[in-house]
């Protein structure tokens, strides 16, 4: 699309402004209809109905001529001064931005399919499969197995048989196996033994709790808190 251009020095302009309304519009529908033709100028009479919504104009046509602004062709008038009075770009000016712009626009489509068929460069497709292979081996070693480096992941997967070795081999004593006569300092896993042998020497009366049936009790060093199960481990 080719825009038309209202200089302006129009603006203030005697000879512009000595025109009346319908010739101004006449001479703004010819600058555009003549630039979207590509035609310099040049209006063929069978076309001047289309510069003015009321149609063919007679007296604002001769006013345009009178002003100097066009003048009579062969077959329908012309535009005075096309590029150089009327500052309007010509045909071939048009033409070859035109030609420029297809070439900008090919050229950077051609760049842009040629970067998505190039390989990615050796050093960053080395340095991906590396740093995949390396973050994914870290977190399947870190967090599965035995091979666990978490410590809180083992915390987890051994907390059961941390918590019985700390308490007690012997399940009547009130302290740990590090405090077998007990000791003075705030200690956990004796406190874990205390509340283990008073639930083992009160029993819980459970109403309708069968330890055959339902399953045994445990508290926290293995033994059952309503029948006198002991786990094989604890020592009397």
């Amino acid at each position: 699309m080719v825009d038309a251009r209202l200089p302006a020095e129009w603006l203030g302009s005697i000879r512009i402004d000595s025109l009346s309304d319908r010739a101004f519009r006449v001479l703004a529908g010819a600058l555009m209809w003549c630039n979207g033709q590509g035609t310099d100028g040049e209006i063929p009479a069978r076309y001047t109905k289309y510069l003015h919504p009321d149609g063919d104009d007679a007296a604002a046509f001769e006013e345009l001529v009178r002003a100097g602004l066009w003048e009579h062709g062969d077959d329908g008038y012309r535009l005075v001064g096309w590029a150089s009075t009327l500052r309007q770009s010509t045909a071939e000016e048009v033409e070859r931005y035109r030609e420029g712009s297809r070439r900008r626009q090919k050229e950077y489509r051609d760049r842009q399919r040629l970067a998505a068929a190039a390989p990615p460069p050796a050093s960053l497709g080395e340095r991906a499969t590396r740093d995949v292979t390396h973050n994914g081996l870290r977190d399947v070693t870190a967090h599965v197995g035995s091979g666990s480096s978490n410590p809180t992941k083992k915390r987890r997967a051994y907390g059961a048989r941390d918590a019985m070795d700390d308490v007690t081999h012997n399940a009547d004593s009130p302290f740990c196996a590090k405090h077998p006569g007990g000791t003075s300092e705030p200690c956990g896993a004796c406190a874990r033994a205390r509340t283990a042998l008073e639930a083992r020497q009160n029993r819980l009366t459970i109403r309708g709790w069968d330890c055959t049936v339902d399953g045994h009790k445990l508290v926290t060093d293995g033994t059952c808190a309503v029948c006198a199960f002991r786990p094989d481990r604890s020592v009397a």
